[in-house]
């Protein structure tokens, strides 16, 4: 290692998963290259976790079997809230380093598909352990398993598509052609998989139809990442490959994992564990509630935060949405090229809002009690307008309480969170509570929460998700169990805008290589620039950014480089 050139100062925008994940890949990258490097990273918010916001309810008391009276007191996630670890390898590789793997505990994993009318009352319990399953909701036994059956062949004809099709090719084209002709769309998928389908049954098509409408378009209109257009005009990539790497492509079995105690208490082990690694060769600092400006200049970037000075680095690397990022840069004059560029992709990524909320209204699942699955997707009803996001977990099964002694009490109360469009949708008498004080919960269960929940159990008022100003509520609301969830739309624009700055980022990383100071000090990061944002697919995209950012090639930032030219002059 050489000590006599400076390190190379890189700043990270955003303190969510891929923010941290970032710093976590540069860090195992400088190691391996025998490189010396500064992260500073700047979280706006006070809080770690981007999505990731985890409450404690206050569900009133239970009486135990000797009659003492207990506090009934829950957590539960209001963004992201699990994981498939079959095909979360990155992810499951860095929990195991880190030491948080046995903190991922197994759900409930079961879906309930239902309408309001109770003409769709269809459980998807394959996955059920320990559980009831009522044979006549049961969609393995639906139609005679014919239309079970008729899922899989359709499930892995969309998935083998992914690697031909473009983004123009919608999910709404991809189910017109499986009514149309079924043979030429299914019969490779159904040989794969050793399903007979008798492709003269004359219910064929309209069993189909039951395919798309019941089961697909519902789903699909739920995933987050779904605007008001609906799932028709969605290329078919987007929720498919959503599937293949959260629910699994048929190969094996997914193994879904929750996050024990909140999502955000293993975004605070890999802050707790970066920091750690912290050290000469390595130096890396982490801001909370520090809002920056990024000035992009010809030679680097300059940071600043209201009232402080300036702080200047080689490189930053931007883990934040497409249409914060928008607002937090600034170009000097002669960079107002690169201004107009990456403003042209950036501009073309929307986005949509909705609201987490926990809850125990009932309105918002199926009549039947005995319906109620761990994911529970309502079915769009006749006439409506749109799509909204909008699913309800039952978190006494995401939690998988039956397999949790401490929770697995039969007759305590069910509590829901759900994805809405407003808050509105949820009586406000039906929210529960964000609790802010400590006297009723355990000390055994309170150490154990993320220390930003532990924050706000203390009377801290910490703001969370991504409230704006149209986010002002009636005081009622303000002490209730919800937070504002937003995520860009995985439409044909943002595909192509992730193509886009793909292709940016490799520019600057061969300019990088080839011992250059980037003509733009700027990379890419954030859910939004990979996928549909799920956890491993951040980890993809920030594993990336450190090749680009520190290339295993010998000739990078070697001494008297244009990159490294300052620097050493600086030195002497």
């Amino acid at each position: 290692m050489r000590t006599d050139i400076a390190p190379l100062r890189l700043a990270i925008i955003g303190g969510g998963v891929s923010g941290l994940s970032s710093a976590y890949y540069l860090l195992q990258q400088a190691r391996a290259n025998d490189r010396r490097l500064s992260i500073t990273l700047y979280e706006r918010k006070p809080t770690l976790g981007g999505n990731a916001d985890t409450v404690v309810v206050d569900l009133g008391d239970y009486i135990d079997d000797k009659g003492v009276q207990h506090a009934y007191v829950r957590w539960a996630d209001l963004g992201v809230n699990d994981v498939n670890l079959t095909t979360y390898v990155k992810l499951k590789k860095i929990m195991q380093e880190i030491g948080y793997l046995d903190s991922m505990k197994p759900l409930q994993d079961t879906t309930s598909y239902f309408n309001r009318d109770g003409s769709l009352a269809l459980t998807d319990d394959a996955a059920l352990r320990d559980g009831v399953t009522d044979p006549a909701f049961s969609l393995a036994r639906a139609d005679h398993g014919r239309l079970a059956a008729l899922i899989k062949v359709v499930h892995r004809s969309a998935i083998d598509l992914l690697n031909t099709i473009t983004p123009d090719y919608t999910v709404g084209h991809f189910f017109d052609d499986c009514v149309a002709r079924p043979v030429s769309m299914l019969s490779q998928a159904a040989e794969q998989l050793k399903i007979e389908i008798d492709w003269d049954d004359v219910h064929l098509p309209s069993r189909m139809a039951r395919v798309r409408d019941d089961i697909y378009y519902p789903r699909i209109a739920a995933m987050y990442f779904t605007d008001e257009h609906g799932p028709a005009t969605l290329p078919l990539q987007s929720p498919f490959e959503y599937y293949r790497l959260q629910e699994g492509d048929g190969t094996a079995p997914p193994d879904r994992r929750y996050f024990e105690h909140g999502a955000q208490k293993w975004l605070e082990a890999l802050a707790t564990y970066l920091l750690a690694q912290s050290g000469e060769q390595i130096s890396i600092t982490l801001h909370t509630a520090a809002p920056m400006r990024v000035q992009v200049k010809r030679d680097g970037v300059a940071l600043t935060q209201a009232g402080q000075a300036p702080q200047h680095f080689d490189l930053c690397v931007l883990a934040t949405h497409a249409d914060d990022t928008r607002h937090l840069l600034d170009f000097d004059t002669d960079m107002a090229t690169w201004r107009q560029r990456i403003d042209a992709v950036l501009s073309t990524v929307s986005y949509t809002r909705g609201y987490a909320v926990c809850h125990t209204y009932a309105g918002k699942m199926p009549h039947n009690t005995n319906l109620w699955r761990t994911y529970n997707v309502l079915q769009r009803e006749a006439g409506a307008s749109s799509f909204p996001y909008r699913m309800s977990y039952v978190e006494n099964l995401h939690q998988n309480d039956p397999f949790n002694p401490q929770y697995a009490r039969a007759g305590l109360p069910l509590f829901l969170v759900s994805l809405v469009k407003s808050l509105s949708e949820i009586p406000t008498e039906d929210m529960l509570d964000r609790v802010r004080q400590t006297h009723r919960v355990s000390p055994a269960m309170l150490a154990a929460l993320p220390r930003t929940t532990q924050r706000q159990l203390r009377g801290e008022s910490l703001p969370t998700g991504y409230r704006t100003e149209q986010d002002v509520v009636h005081p009622a609301l303000s002490g209730k169990a919800w937070t504002a969830f937003k995520h860009n739309v995985l439409d044909a624009k943002c595909i192509a805008a992730q193509n886009t700055i793909e292709l940016y980022n490799q520019d600057t990383g061969a300019q990088i290589q080839r011992g250059h100071r980037p003509e733009c000090a700027l990379l890419f990061a954030g859910g939004w620039t990979r996928g549909a944002g799920l956890q491993e697919q951040c980890l993809e995209q920030s594993e990336r950014v450190a090749t680009w950012v520190l290339p295993a090639t010998s000739g990078a930032f070697s001494p008297g480089t244009a990159f490294d030219r300052a620097v050493v002059a600086k030195a002497a």
